[in-house]
């Protein structure tokens, strides 16, 4: 038996697996509409099972149930979690306490494992290794230990097997999102097989520990001898893609620190200092770190804030920071027309109403009228954007999605250390200065300068290019390619609109012929009639039954 055999076989049982377990979470009407393998809600066990979890609402039941398929459930929901613009709070909040509960791996296998991943004796890299983890996750478990040459560091070890599970997952997932697609009309203006597909990139970024060295090089290169930002050294002679080797943080965890007995100003301070080192990444470096909670962040006696866990980092285009800064600074003018233009251009899919869309953002700015910059909530303006696209049925892009997440955490945060310490508010005066900037000689001339060169460009490349074209259409190579969604589809149902009417206009035909012949007395007879123009009828007859049910069946009547 060839190896996708096994593959097939192996999704297969994973499948009903997946479909036993949702339906032991009362999830069988789900199962049922995606038509799922087998009929899991039948048996005994799941319909008890089911009962007991009948008082949950449904986020909850799929949060546990995701808790119990794993860490590729586990990744999905929490990346779910961040869909602001698909789900309610509900929904999203609930995500958001996802646990991935997995023991650790044993002592004497982990010791075995790092060894195995160095290709080299522990002995000659480490003086020791704690076999108990400091860390133990779905994907990967850290350890503390000690080089030879004295230096204590964290490494970090993805579990052995975990691809292998992530990749039939990925499959099983894959044809989930397309029945998704194809049996609940409503789920197609979010694309799920698309969404699912940048998912799967990014998990297999998060599972890639090489991907978090390059992370971490790259931010320590942007932070080096900051003045209260600190970047995890990382060794990378010790590190692969399933290991990682990286400086050891032993400063307070903020998740650990005590608060209450912090001055105020300290407080205020280090909220500063963590809101300045994001908004730093986001606008002006371009990439930032995507998961800034408090269980991410070291901060030591003196305030300076330490950043780990880097599997999740987000990017940002220059043309994507601009239209960040102009939604910001239309916010703060309370520009209509500035806003609408940003939340048409992120738009995916079909382009909005812009009158419709124009009064509800004018309705949001209204609301806003009489709340004072520094009173305004990021959280809840972000959660009006969301409402306003899923209103219109807009798909936010991905990178937002990132970014709107890691600002809401990032504002639970910094509310956690000062409750008066307003996001926007502190973003005001970083806002205007990029926008003076824009307008100072030196950055305007550099953008004419860069826009002439492209311009340049275009036209040097024009008479080549109309030379191509004018040759394709001499020789009949011309074409334009169409992208209509769905096209599998709509020729499936051309195909049966033709044979429905290729049917009808036959029993017409046998219709009218028949009663031809049944005017002729010649021929053989049967009941007296004549042969050729019953067995006529009874075609057309049988021809119209079939077209009758065809059009019952497709529940177009």
């Amino acid at each position: 038996m060839s190896k996708s055999a096994f593959a097939a076989m192996g999704d297969l049982a994973r499948l009903r697996e997946i479909a036993a377990i949702l339906a032991r979470y009362g999830l069988s009407e789900f199962i049922q509409r995606l038509r799922l393998s087998g009929k899991p809600w039948q048996d005994t066990q799941a319909q008890a099972a089911a009962q007991q979890h009948r008082y949950l609402s449904t986020p909850q039941r799929f949060r546990r149930a995701f808790e119990e398929l794993g860490p590729t459930f586990i990744k999905l929901g929490q990346v779910l979690s961040t869909r602001v613009d698909i789900f309610g709070r509900e929904w999203t909040e609930e995500f958001e306490h996802l646990q991935s509960n997995v023991r650790p791996i044993a002592s004497a296998d982990i010791l075995a494992l790092i060894e195995s991943q160095l290709q080299q004796p522990l002995g000659e890299v480490f003086r020791h290794i704690d076999p108990q983890p400091i860390v133990s996750a779905s994907i990967a478990q850290v350890h503390r230990a000690v080089l030879v040459s004295g230096e204590v560091v964290a490494v970090k070890v993805k579990r052995p097997d975990i691809d292998a599970t992530i990749a039939a997952d990925l499959r099983i997932l894959t044809h989930i999102a397309q029945l998704i697609e194809t049996e609940i009309p409503e789920s197609r203006r979010y694309h799920p097989v698309q969404m699912l597909h940048y998912f799967a990139r990014s998990l297999a970024k998060e599972t890639d520990l090489s991907v978090e060295l390059r992370y971490l090089q790259r931010f320590g290169r942007a932070y080096e001898n900051h003045a209260f930002i600190r970047i995890p050294k990382v060794y990378a002679a010790y590190s692969n893609r399933q290991l990682l080797v990286q400086e050891y943080i032993d400063d307070t965890l903020l998740n650990d620190l005590a608060l209450e007995t912090l001055p105020a100003e300290a407080r205020r301070q280090l909220a500063t200092h963590i809101t300045d080192a994001l908004l730093g990444m986001i606008l002006q470096h371009g990439f930032f770190h995507a998961d800034p909670h408090p269980g991410n962040i070291f901060v030591n006696a003196q305030g300076r804030i330490a950043l780990i866990d880097f599997g999740l980092v987000g990017h940002l285009s220059a043309t994507r920071r601009r239209e960040i800064i102009s939604l910001i600074n239309a916010l703060m003018q309370r520009d209509q027309f500035a806003m609408q233009y940003v939340l048409s251009n992120w738009a995916q899919g079909d382009l909005p109403d812009e009158s419709l869309l124009g009064a509800d953002v004018m309705e949001m700015l209204l609301n806003y009228e009489h709340t004072a910059m520094k009173d305004l909530r990021i959280s809840q303006v972000i959660n009006d954007i969301t409402h306003i696209m899923r209103t219109h049925e807009l798909t936010l892009p991905p990178d937002l999605v990132m970014l709107f997440k890691a600002l809401i955490t990032l504002e639970g945060v910094v509310k956690r250390l000062d409750g008066e310490f307003e996001l926007l508010q502190h973003a005001k005066p970083i806002v205007r200065n990029i926008m003076r900037h824009r307008l100072q000689p030196g950055h305007v001339w550099r953008k004419s300068k860069m826009h002439t060169q492209m311009l340049t460009q275009v036209l040097d490349e024009m008479p080549q290019n109309v030379l191509r074209l004018s040759r394709r259409i001499q020789k009949g190579q011309f074409s334009i390619n169409l992208d209509i969604k769905r096209l599998e589809q709509l020729n499936t149902q051309l195909d049966r609109i033709t044979n429905r009417l290729t049917m009808g206009i036959v029993t017409a035909a046998l219709i009218v012929g028949s009663s031809i012949v049944m005017n002729i007395d010649a021929g053989p007879k049967l009941f007296g009639l004549p042969f050729f123009g019953l067995i006529g009828y009874l075609l057309a007859f049988a021809n119209s039954l079939w077209v009758i049910w065809s059009i019952w069946r497709s529940g177009k009547h």
